[in-house]
């Protein structure tokens, strides 16, 4: 077979590849993914791929320099390049560092990927072709329908593979949020592999879905149902010596073929991602779990959240990530997107917070790695109570910094009240959001920055009223009003006197 290698950030791309066309039928074997250059790199001097298809826009290690690499350490590997429209100056840059083609991705089909694959192969040097395989790949077949790829099983054909028509799935998820080494779920996987193909009382297929969750399909004649369980349940445990974030969940038993994807489903999906959730567990029997009452899902109001952080209101901020952390573990949410969700509140949160850059990227540091290191629920709990707490005394801290602006807002408006100054100016100065900074403003002084500045310009126009000889339009213009005729209301309004009256009264 003719070895590929996968290269793309985007796991739906990766996907769509992998699936797109049956490749063993076709003479292929996909041997590994890589999410960007570097890891490529490492995984082409060790699968010696004899085709790679990559793309180009990627972080760490673009396209076009790990083409150029590629083409360099390893000349004969024949390399195909993904690309959108608008990338076309890179594509030319990766035909040039030796890619022998390109396809662009939004009108990529099964046609056009074999027509290129076809090319590549007749590029690889001293490599003869194999021919077609005429078999069935059982375990791409079942995952393609598991996922949905393809909307029904060959009964006939799988009748060799699954003689018995009692089933059962079983299913674990080997690779958890930084909880496992890539090496230990590697020994997991083939732990599941071996004792399946031991196990002598049912018929067993072994594949791993998302690269991540293992499957097992398992029929058998009724009569063992027990044991098949017992070896689940067996085998699950001696899983757990070699990892302890793990949990094994095994179907209800179902006759037929054609009830697979839908106990998969209904069961695995429903508990594969609880481990977070069932701390005291390492074994789950479907049919043996109450069911709860199911909670929705909520989502987290980012426009409320971000509105809050622009007023610099922090304490309802950190009110609204409390509540919505509380009402995501109730749902039972997935752990990963809930943990990377808050992440990010807390950067945000932080990040508008007086604090130096040193004081926020160590304070980052400690709050995510806490966050990532919280296993289970009760540690994740305590984890946040903690994090929560710190940062609302850091808020503290912090409002006493911002109540301190008044004084040098006010010291602002006495130097510049001469110049033509506008909310916007005072907003930028002070890093207020610009509809927030008024309100703000009367909060502590009782007005509003407009009426407070006319104040202090009526003040500066008395006294050059009294003292000097100027004319009332200089003095309009010297106190910061462009109109004479605006300039005498503003005095009128503020002193209960036209300016001319005031001087008459006053001057001298």
């Amino acid at each position: 077979m003719i070895r590929v290698l996968i290269v793309d950030d985007e796991y739906i791309m990766r996907q769509g590849l992998k699936y797109m066309i049956h490749w063993e039928q076709e003479g292929y074997e996909i041997v590994g993914e890589a999410t960007n250059g570097n890891e490529a790199l490492r995984l082409t001097e060790e699968l010696k791929p004899h085709i790679i298809i990559s793309d180009i826009v990627m972080s760490v290690m673009d396209g076009v320099t790990f083409t150029e690499m590629v083409h360099k350490i390893y000349p004969d590997i024949a390399i195909i390049i993904l690309s959108g429209y608008d990338k076309f100056e890179y594509v030319k840059k990766t035909l040039t560092n030796g890619a022998i083609d390109y396809i662009l991705k939004p009108t990529l089909n099964e046609e056009e990927l074999l027509n290129v694959l076809e090319k590549a192969a007749q590029k690889i040097p001293c490599y003869k072709r194999k021919e077609k395989s005429e078999g069935i790949n059982y375990a791409a077949e079942m995952e393609r329908y598991l996922i949905g790829m393809s909307q029904e099983l060959d009964e006939v054909a799988f009748s060799q593979i699954f003689p018995y028509s009692h089933f059962h799935i079983f299913g674990m998820r080997i690779k958890n949020e930084n909880e496992i080494p890539p090496n230990v779920s590697e020994l997991l996987y083939q732990k599941i592999k071996k004792d399946v193909a031991d196990f002598e009382a049912a018929n067993g297929m072994v594949m791993i879905l998302q690269e991540e969750l293992v499957i097992v399909v398992m029929c058998a004649k009724p009569a063992t149902d027990a044991q098949m369980i017992r070896f689940f349940e067996q085998m699950t445990a001696e899983l757990a010596v070699l990892s302890e974030y793990i949990l094994g969940v095994c179907s209800r038993a179902f006759d037929g073929m054609r009830l697979i994807r839908q106990y998969y489903q209904q069961d695995i999906l429903a508990y594969a991602d609880k481990v977070f959730y069932y701390k005291d567990l390492k074994f789950i029997l479907a049919d043996e779990m109450t069911e709860k009452e199911k909670i929705p899902a909520v989502k987290f109001d980012f426009f409320k959240y971000n509105k809050f952080l622009s007023m610099k209101e922090y304490g309802e901020a950190l009110r609204l990530l409390e509540e919505y952390n509380t009402k995501a573990l109730q749902s039972e949410i997935d752990i990963a997107s809930l943990k990377n969700q808050i992440k990010n509140m807390v950067y945000y949160l932080l990040d508008q917070l007086d604090l130096t850059e040193e004081q926020k990227d160590a304070e980052r540091y400690e709050y995510f790695r806490e966050i990532s290191m919280a296993h289970y629920e009760q540690d994740y709990k305590e984890v946040m109570r903690q994090i929560l707490e710190k940062i609302t005394a850091q808020i503290g801290v912090t409002q006493k910094t911002v109540d301190d602006r008044i004084p040098r807002m006010l010291a602002f408006i006495e130097k510049n009240y001469e110049q033509d100054l506008r909310l916007e100016d005072m907003a930028e100065e002070f890093n207020f959001n610009y509809h927030y900074l008024s309100a703000y403003f009367h909060q502590h002084m009782k007005e509003g920055v407009s009426d407070y500045l006319n104040e202090i310009r009526t003040a500066k126009a008395c006294e050059l009223l009294e003292n000097t000889d100027l004319s009332i339009a200089q003095i309009s213009e010297k106190v910061g009003y462009s109109e004479h005729s605006y300039f005498c209301r503003v005095f009128k309004k503020v002193t209960g006197k036209t300016p001319s009256v005031y001087r008459r009264k006053n001057h001298g």
